[in-house]
């Protein structure tokens, strides 16, 4: 499946937290799918700072869903939230990974 990113992820987000949420993306969906659960097509992710450690608190709503993951990114980051979204075309399906603005 084709993965994009808009100019905000490229320009805002680290490559290697980039590569985490695409991790969590693709670990999530394989637990849904392994216990028959439908796949929703909207991930959140809110980053947060505690104790020089960033931490990513991943959620859905539908089925709903909150686990937070510990990075192994120490520096503060200038985003708060960040979306991935499956759309799924005729066609083709594919990922997008856009700040909150670029919705």
């Amino acid at each position: 499946m084709e993965r994009y990113i808009t100019r905000g992820i490229a320009n805002y987000l680290p490559a290697m937290l980039q590569q985490q949420l695409w991790k969590l993306v693709a670990q999530r969906e394989n637990e849904q799918f392994k216990e028959l659960e439908e796949i929703d097509y909207f991930h959140i992710f809110q980053f947060n700072m505690h104790n020089s450690q960033l931490y990513i608190k991943h959620k859905q709503e539908r089925p709903e869903y909150v686990k937070i993951h510990k990075t192994n990114y120490s520096k503060a980051i200038n985003i708060n939230k960040v979306y991935i979204i499956r759309e799924d075309d005729v066609v083709l399906s594919y990922y997008v990974m856009l700040l909150p603005e670029e919705y």
